[in-house]
Formats: structure tokens, C-alpha cells, sequence
């Protein structure tokens, strides 16, 4: 009997993506999205290993990285 090591996700070509978009310059980048529920929003930058982990705030999320303060609507 052989055992299952991969994730449920691992045959999946594409994860689900958001848009984030940093508030002071306005400038928006791809995000694969790791998880999602009603109070936090997990993301990873595109092509990067940046993780990102935002709250939702008055119906949108809010995150931040190092010092920058990035939005989205999930």
C-alpha cells in the first residue's frame, strides 16, 4: 500500500490568482493565492517567494511588507 505524499493541489496547472496593489505608488503585481477565508487572504507574488498574509478590513484585504501597505479585493 502506498502512501499519498502530494498535495490535493499538486496536479493542478494553475492556482487561483488576485491582484494586490501597493497604496502609496499604486503599482498592482499577480498573486497566486494559498488561502482564503472571510478574515485573512494568504498570497505569493508571481515568479518571487514573497509571501504576503492580509486582513480583511471594511470589505477589503489589507497586508503589509516591509513597510509597504498593499490592498485587495481578494
Amino acid at each position: 500500500m502506498g502512501r499519498r505524499f502530494e498535495s490535493c493541489r499538486a496536479h493542478h496547472f494553475f492556482m487561483r490568482q488576485t491582484i494586490i496593489k501597493n497604496i502609496a505608488t499604486g503599482i498592482t503585481k499577480k498573486c497566486d493565492i494559498l488561502s482564503k477565508n472571510d478574515n485573512f487572504l494568504e498570497v505569493v507574488l508571481v515568479d518571487t517567494t514573497i509571501k504576503i498574509i492580509l486582513k480583511k478590513k471594511s470589505g477589503m484585504y489589507i497586508g503589509s511588507y516591509k513597510n509597504m501597505e498593499f490592498t485587495s479585493q481578494g
